[in-house]
């Protein structure tokens, strides 16, 4: 009787190893093939910062070249310049650009929804992404977006008298040229569209910069780990 307990003991204890083990092995493989997906999502996320890094660079210089004409209108509104409407309407038409930044969101947004994301071991790298996406790129989105509008106000409200000596038409009524681009409106409009690109949006745009190429960094340390 004692051997057949005994025997039965040892036959349940191997079949429970059996189940523990294989629940051990399920669980491995299904960890690994996690990691390995992540993996590939570190991967993919940072292409996509690689492309964002190039584009707001891009970005940036090109506000930078459009506040340096603001610059110049605005010295020439003040009389340290002298007034030449042949000079001021290429002026007026780089002040009406307003390049804004819109990154690329789709390799994050994708780990995000698969669950993946939010399933990282590496915590301190996951909290820079989430912080570049969720904050600092949905910040300049927002910024963008206002930017946007005051270059559409000042192009509509202020530019637009300049449009016919812009576009080489007939009859130019110089002097009305002259006495708009001195008037207080076309001043003020000047300063509040220049007072938004420099430096409130070209300062959102080197802060998101910044924190792209911190998680560049922090995504390639990572993955020369793996």
């Amino acid at each position: 009787m004692k051997n057949i307990l005994a025997k039965g003991g040892i036959e349940f204890l191997a079949v429970f190893l059996g189940i523990v083990l294989s629940l051990w092995v399920d669980d491995y493989r299904e960890s690994k093939e996690l990691a390995n997906r992540l993996n590939d999502d570190y991967k993919k996320i940072l292409t996509e910062v690689n492309a964002n890094i190039k584009n707001i660079n891009e970005i940036i210089n090109a506000n930078k070249k459009h506040s340096a004409a603001e610059d110049s209108l605005i010295d020439i509104l003040n009389e340290l310049i002298p007034y030449n409407l042949e000079i001021v309407i290429p002026l007026i038409k780089s002040a009406a650009y307003t390049p804004t930044f819109f990154g690329r969101t789709s390799a994050y947004n994708a780990s995000i929804a698969s669950g993946r994301f939010n399933a990282s071991k590496r915590e301190s790298l996951a909290d820079e992404i989430s912080l570049l996406y969720e904050h600092y790129l949905k910040r300049l989105e927002l910024n963008g977006d206002l930017f946007d509008m005051r270059g559409r106000d000042f192009e509509k409200d202020y530019a637009m008298p300049f449009f016919k000596a812009r576009f080489n038409q007939n009859n130019i009524d110089r002097t009305y040229l002259k006495n708009h681009f001195f008037s207080k409106d076309f001043h003020n409009g000047m300063l509040y569209l220049h007072d938004f690109r420099d430096p409130h949006y070209i300062d959102r745009l080197n802060d998101t910069y910044e924190q792209l190429l911190k998680v560049k960094r922090n995504l390639e340390n990572s993955l020369l780990k793996e």
